[in-house]
């Protein structure tokens, strides 16, 4: 038998990969297996669901900065703690908003996935009204419970809990300087090193700043200003499809079959 090679040109993006897929080989099986494939896109989309751009942190590691050993304290640990944007409270309470977003989904608008779910076409209306009002509500706690200002003083101690944490692993005499942080100094030193493009690798370890622009680009992906953090607060539901290679032994004429075909998926 003629084996799936995930190396040819597909003609759907797939959905779920396999690389022992039979591929389709006679005319017959291609004709049921798009035959499907109409049904498939009649009753409804397999979806994707993604909640991206809230929670926010870094950690750090020692051995990645690869400071001079004259200037470690004995003992030093290797790996930092999770540096969270915003305490546990306010975490859970952004938490909670991914438990609305998919509260959504239940038996009677769709089909639970290994990778998302298979939404009935004439439920995507309300869907995306659904996840436009999530949207929103997210977007109102924010301003309520968090602002500005907050946010400020949430981003510049996240950045000086790391400052402190290299440090205390430093010994008492090292060329590092150590850093009054505050937001104007946060971003102007992140607009440098993103106009000159550097990165890790080419931070030299024997300047005051290394210490500090290593934090930098560390928590590069962690927004400075809140309009920045909310604005990068997405639902995201991408549609995907399958391969016809699924579809050649089974016939779609109901939602049961749909079902069967995503626990048949699932082995």
């Amino acid at each position: 038998m003629q084996s799936f090679n995930p190396k040819q040109t597909v003609l759907f993006p797939d959905l779920f990969q396999d690389a022992d897929l039979p591929s389709i080989t006679t005319l017959p099986e291609f004709d049921r297996a798009l035959s499907n494939f109409i049904q498939l896109a009649d009753f409804g989309a397999f979806i994707d669901l993604s909640l991206s751009g809230i929670d926010k942190s870094f950690s750090l590691q020692l051995h990645e900065m690869r400071i001079p050993r004259r200037f470690l304290a004995r003992g030093s640990n290797i790996s930092s703690p999770v540096f969270h944007l915003f305490p546990q409270s306010i975490r859970n309470e952004l938490k909670r908003f991914s438990y609305e977003v998919r509260a959504f989904f239940g038996p009677a608008n769709s089909i639970k996935t290994p990778v998302g779910y298979f939404l009935f076409r004439n439920f995507f209306h309300r869907w995306d009204l659904h996840r436009k009002k999530v949207t929103d509500q997210i977007h109102d706690y924010l301003d309520l419970e968090i602002g500005p200002d907050r946010y400020t003083d949430s981003f510049v101690r996240m950045c000086e809990q790391g400052q402190k944490w290299i440090l205390s692993h430093l010994k008492r005499r090292h060329l590092y300087e150590k850093k009054r942080v505050h937001l104007d100094l946060l971003i102007q030193h992140r607009n440098r090193l993103a106009e000159d493009e550097i990165t890790i690798s080419q931070l030299d370890r024997n300047s005051s700043n290394f210490l500090f622009d290593f934090l930098l680009l560390k928590s590069m992906h962690v927004p400075a200003t809140f309009a920045e953090y909310a604005a990068g607060i997405s639902i995201v539901s991408t549609f995907k499809t399958i391969h016809l290679e699924y579809l050649t032994d089974i016939q779609i004429e109901t939602t049961d079959d749909i079902k069967d075909l995503v626990t048949n998926l699932q082995r």
